[in-house]
């Protein structure tokens, strides 16, 4: 479970005991929200009984990024030192961003700044763009980024782990993004070999669109 990030109330101690105190204070009103079901039809070509995580691709700056974790555990949205190099990224573009990460390894990460980067779930008119701020990490990942709960609330996404897909609502309707099975065994595989060669691994793969 990876902590700090814009989550929480944000950076600042008191800003964070100000979004403590909020939770007592909720009243009986829930979300507006549309019921997001899913169906037989969305464990299509799945292996069952699987405990596979959530891999999508998604469009992020003007490339099709492979290898996205949806880490509902996460309560920041990560992208790793390599994917932004490959991306054509500048450091000087980093913003600064003043606290750790802890969650994604032994020891807490001090950040190289943030960014935000457009990011766009779905494809064409069924598709929605938000401005996401990316926390940079130099640290090894077989993931190229991490989508965590700021974004998933953003998007009001639900996530189902036994389909490998997420849904979430647009005017149009219910807009339904898949993850790929395969690769995320891969990526697990990956991260495993991580751990225990403690060594970096090439997992970029980007496309134009």
């Amino acid at each position: 479970m990876i902590s700090r990030g814009f989550v929480g109330g944000g950076v600042t101690k008191s800003s964070r005991k100000r979004h403590l105190k909020e939770v007592y204070q909720v009243g009986n009103e829930g979300p507006d929200l549309p019921t997001i079901s899913f169906t037989k039809e969305d464990g299509q070509g799945i292996v069952p009984g699987h405990d596979d995580p959530v891999v999508i691709t998604m469009i992020l700056a003007n490339a099709h990024l492979h290898r996205a974790l949806v880490d509902q555990g996460s309560s920041a949205d990560i992208l790793f030192k390599p994917t932004f190099d490959k991306l054509g990224l500048d450091e000087k573009e980093l913003r600064a961003y003043p606290d750790t990460l802890f969650g994604l390894g032994d020891t807490p990460i001090k950040p190289l700044g943030f960014i935000p980067l457009h990011t766009t779930f779905g494809r064409g008119r069924r598709s929605k763009t938000l401005s996401i701020d990316f926390i940079v990490v130099d640290v090894g990942s077989a993931y190229n980024a991490l989508i965590g709960r700021t974004t998933l609330n953003r998007l009001e996404a639900v996530v189902s782990i036994p389909h490998i897909c997420m849904k979430f609502p647009m005017p149009e309707g219910i807009v339904t993004i898949r993850g790929d099975q395969k690769l995320a065994r891969k990526c697990y595989n990956e991260s495993l070999n991580l751990r225990s060669k403690s060594k970096e691994v090439n997992t970029i793969e980007l496309g134009g669109i």
